[in-house]
């Protein structure tokens, strides 16, 4: 074992793999696995200041965590072949909580427009203004109780995932799904726009383009970023085993 806590905060999955070197998993499983523990215990390290440990008081409680169970191989092994028939890790920390928010959301906006809910239309001026000859402008299309549950229902996405083990980065992923997905929606279609319509007036097409962007990706992603934060913050304790 290394004496330099450096080294092994740097080395996390090379010690997780040679943990599992003697274990009956598979080349493949074996690098997944030591990848998600690798995961598991960088995160646990970047936490150790909110728990009031230093970084050598971290490294020791993760060296521990990793080499504490002796038998921690043959559990993995065993918890593989149990779960063989279930979903895989990406469909059940990225896809099934993602997906499952971004038709909630859709619902919800739904539900919102059928009771007859409508938006609020503010104007952005990008040159000029109303008495402005030539001026730029685009609307921006705000649903105000939309935007009121969409925190709601990232805090509960970005949660089912860190229940399932994700990674930060898979959180942010998930917290931030349904605006993802409107921004490539926007890409995709962009193509097909110019195809059918023809290229705009780059100034005109610019600020269309950016109020859009505005009102169903950024100002979304915010207020799902509000909700997913203190999901983000920290790390699912529960052992990978």
């Amino acid at each position: 074992m290394r004496d330099s806590s450096h080294d092994w905060r740097h080395d996390w999955r090379e010690e997780a793999s040679r943990k599992l070197a003697n274990s009956k998993l598979s080349a493949a499983e074996r690098e997944e696995i030591a990848r998600e523990l690798a995961g598991h215990l960088e995160d646990l390290c970047s936490d150790a200041p909110a728990r009031g440990l230093d970084d050598s008081a971290a490294t020791q409680s993760a060296v521990a965590e990793l080499y504490e169970d002796k038998h921690l191989g043959a559990k993995l092994y065993r918890a593989r072949k149990e779960n063989s028939m279930n979903l895989n890790d990406r469909v059940k920390r990225l896809w099934l909580p993602g997906l499952t928010m971004l038709l909630a959301s859709a619902a919800s906006l739904t539900i919102f427009q059928i009771a007859g809910l409508r938006p609020y239309f503010q104007t952005v001026w990008f040159r000029g203004d109303s008495m402005t000859p030539h001026s730029v402008y685009s609307y921006l299309t705000i649903y105000v109780p939309w935007l009121c549950v969409l925190p709601f229902l990232a805090a509960a996405g970005t949660y089912w995932s860190q229940r399932a083990g994700s990674a930060r980065t898979v959180r942010v992923a998930v917290g931030l799904f349904p605006a993802l997905v409107f921004l490539a929606v926007f890409v995709l279609i962009l193509p097909w726009s110019f195809a059918v319509d023809g290229i705009p007036e780059a100034k005109t097409f610019l600020a269309e383009f950016a109020g859009a962007l505005l009102s169903w990706v950024i100002i979304p992603g915010a207020a799902l970023l509000l909700g997913a934060a203190p999901f983000l913050r920290r790390s699912d304790r529960q052992h990978l085993a």
